[in-house]
């Protein structure tokens, strides 16, 4: 039988010992403090740590472009080329993949699938005057509103993102993810949900450290299981190396090693 909602909200509930609801829409205290903190303590969670399961890479839509050449609207932030829309199911930016010399059509689109040296660009995260049609969803979209939307700027045309997305089903969650949810939940629950409230502080401050230690042990092994390397490298090898050294510094940037004739990494 699937997870769902109601059964991680239960989860939280048996760990600050509280007795467990029917489901998140019955109508009681429990419940509706349930449903009101679900989904915002779920995107922050998300946003808490690369999460290697929830990584996404898409096609960004362009939304501006300061040249008017692949846009008509040309309010770009300043000192940025072209600005580009959230992706709705985007809750963290991790980095911008930029194609140099690479065939774009005519909307400033990549022709084909990106190469294996596409490279992280600097970019930022902002807020842009694109109003929203009243009468849509942007209450249910995420980064709109119906005076602005938020976007990425950078210099990069045809740029692709790498991000965290949000992952809704629970049964799609890896066990760490879970597990830290759950006290992170349980912790948001604890103040209005258990009479005596000094129980309800030591109860909270429990699960603080248990989501706390969550994330740090998702941090390390995510990062195991991804792509690592040393991010220091001494003065020393860096004057010896420096033709074999380059790197991306700023909002929105990383740094790597990178060799001459070697297809980048990412």
């Amino acid at each position: 039988m699937p997870t769902t909602p109601d059964d991680v909200v239960n989860e939280a509930l048996d760990e600050i010992g509280v007795e467990a609801i029917g489901d998140l829409h019955e109508g009681s205290k429990t419940a509706n403090v349930a449903r009101r903190n679900y989904d915002p303590m779920l995107r922050a969670m998300f946003a808490a740590a690369p999460w290697n399961f929830a990584r996404r890479q898409r096609q960004i839509d362009m939304r501006g472009d300061a040249s008017g050449q692949y846009h008509a609207n040309r309010n770009v932030p300043l000192h940025w080329s072209y600005m580009y829309e959230w992706p709705n199911d985007c809750v963290h930016a991790r980095w911008v993949l930029g194609l140099d010399a690479y065939a774009l059509d005519a909307s400033g689109a990549p022709l084909a699938a990106a190469p294996a040296w596409a490279r992280p660009a600097p970019f930022i995260v902002t807020d842009a005057p694109l109003v929203n049609d009243i009468a849509s969803d942007w209450d249910q979209t995420e980064g709109h509103n119906p005076e602005s939307t938020r976007v990425i700027a950078t210099n990069e045309l045809g740029a692709m993102l790498v991000y965290t997305g949000l992952v809704q089903y629970p049964d799609a969650w890896d066990a760490g993810f879970h597990r830290a949810f759950v006290a992170a939940l349980a912790a948001r629950l604890a103040i209005p949900c258990i009479e005596d409230k000094a129980q309800a502080r030591a109860m909270r401050s429990d699960q603080l450290a248990i989501a706390r230690d969550a994330l740090i042990e998702a941090r390390v092994r995510d990062g195991n299981e991804g792509w690592t390397l040393t991010d220091h490298t001494p003065d020393w090898i860096r004057v010896r190396t420096s033709t074999a050294w380059r790197g991306w510094h700023g909002s929105g940037w990383c740094s790597f090693p990178f060799v001459e004739d070697a297809g980048g990494v990412y």
